[in-house]
């Protein structure tokens, strides 16, 4: 394990959001590694350091349009076979989660939760205090469903002013 990994690790399991506010360069091989340590552990609550890492890649890039791109790219080049969903998280999931264990309805709700997150949750509070305040993944996947989904659309777009 590398030793930004081992921090990240580190800061999520003493809740220490200052630390995690300084390791802010992320790459996909290092969602990649959290993935493979998701899959060594039975512990329930190791899904969120993988969710906390695929959040921390897509919040840089949007600051790194240009990383994004040449990520995006090499993978890609690599994967010429795989399509990558629009949405940014979907796509960091579909590039580093083994896809025999992870299919499109698990990979869209952690989507989806993480859309929620990037909406909803205040920045000084970890994500999997956040999540686990809203109700879990499955909730905040509803919940997700309910304020920003394609029905909250339709009943944004029938309301009379």
């Amino acid at each position: 394990m590398t030793e930004y990994l081992r921090n990240v690790d580190e800061s999520v399991a003493r809740n220490d959001r200052e630390s995690l506010r300084r390791l802010d360069r992320v790459v996909l091989a290092d969602v990649k590694t959290v993935w493979a340590q998701y899959q060594s552990t039975r512990d329930r609550s190791a899904i969120y350091a993988y969710l906390h890492m695929v959040f921390m890649q897509v919040d840089w890039w949007i600051n790194n349009p240009d990383e994004q791109k040449q990520e995006i790219d090499a993978f890609r080049a690599q994967n010429p076979a795989v399509s990558l969903p629009i949405d940014d998280y979907a796509a960091v999931i579909v590039c580093t989660a083994d896809p025999k264990k992870v299919d499109d309805k698990t990979r869209s709700k952690w989507s989806r939760v993480l859309r929620y997150a990037a909406e909803y949750k205040p920045q000084k509070e970890l994500l999997r205090d956040f999540l686990q305040r809203k109700g879990g993944i499955n909730q905040c996947a509803a919940r997700y469903g309910r304020r920003l989904g394609r029905s909250a659309k339709r009943k944004a777009g029938s309301r009379q002013p």
